[in-house]
């Protein structure tokens, strides 16, 4: 999966001090921005089968891809993205703000990259499946999203608040969702009784996502902790975001487990695998 559709490395530490993404990026071969219709057709020339995108909805309406709430860091507008019509955005640079020496260049900046419509994406890539994180969370941007996801056939996941997932669920319960407490929830019900051979309500048809330094407390990771979850109609993903990938996961992947990321010499390599494997049976 592409994690935000793609985009550069990022150094958690300094993140975690900035709180900026476009502060935090790493020096790399990747000339994109995360979020943006290059990012993604980068993402999907390398072999990505799945886009992760946040999504907004601003004043008019409309729904709009952009991780950040605001604009101030990233771009060289400023303000809440809710607060700002899309025509506003449209002129705005989404790479603007990126830097990865502290200030002394910004190799995004003035290169073209636009703030796009959700719309956009589904048109470019209709036959991939979309994890859409909707980062608004008041009833207006449930309904936007909904209404927008019903004339939709492609597969989609939405990612979304408590408050949303119950929303989306009492509107369509065939829709597949995702929050950071159902996630919470799966996770440590099954550090608690995985080891027993259970899986616990909380981890059925859901999503497990797993750091890579906490696979190891996950019992039967990785074939039987994949085969044990889908069974039940869950997923499983390492949750690489922003990373480099050093090892090749070759295992993880044949198993089943899906890997979210945007190390594009990652997707590359595992989807080259993956042919060699098929061609050899």
């Amino acid at each position: 999966m592409a994690y935000r559709g793609g985009g550069s490395a990022v150094n958690y530490e300094k993140l975690n001090k900035t709180g900026c993404t476009a502060l935090s990026i790493e020096a790399s071969n990747i000339n994109s921005v995360e979020n943006t219709l290059e990012a993604v057709a980068s993402s999907v020339a390398a072999g990505a089968n799945v886009i992760h995108l946040n999504v907004h909805r601003t004043r008019d309406d409309q729904l709009v891809v952009f991780h950040d709430w605001t604009l101030d860091c990233a771009t060289n507008g400023s303000g809440p993205v809710h607060k700002a019509s899309f025509e506003q955005l449209k002129s705005i640079d989404a790479g603007y703000g990126y830097t990865f020496d502290d200030g002394a260049t910004f190799p995004f900046r003035g290169k073209g990259f636009g703030i796009s419509k959700l719309e956009a994406f589904y048109k470019r890539y209709p036959k991939h499946e979309f994890w859409l994180n909707l980062k608004d969370n008041d009833i207006r941007s449930f309904e936007t999203l909904y209404e927008y996801l019903s004339g939709k056939k492609s597969s989609h996941i939405v990612i979304t608040s408590s408050k949303g997932k119950e929303w989306f669920r009492n509107k369509d319960s065939s829709l597949r969702l995702v929050s950071v407490d159902s996630v919470k929830s799966c996770g440590i019900d099954y550090l608690l009784v995985g080891w027993a051979g259970l899986v616990p309500e909380s981890c059925r048809n859901a999503v497990l996502f797993i750091p890579p330094s906490m696979t190891k407390y996950f019992w039967g990771y990785p074939e039987r902790l994949a085969s044990r979850l889908q069974s039940y109609g869950s997923d499983v993903y390492l949750w690489s975001r922003h990373e480099s990938i050093t090892q090749s996961y070759s295992d993880v992947v044949t198993s089943g487990i899906g890997v979210i990321t945007s190390d594009l010499d990652f997707i590359r390599t595992t989807q080259a695998n993956k042919h060699v494997n098929q061609d050899a049976r």
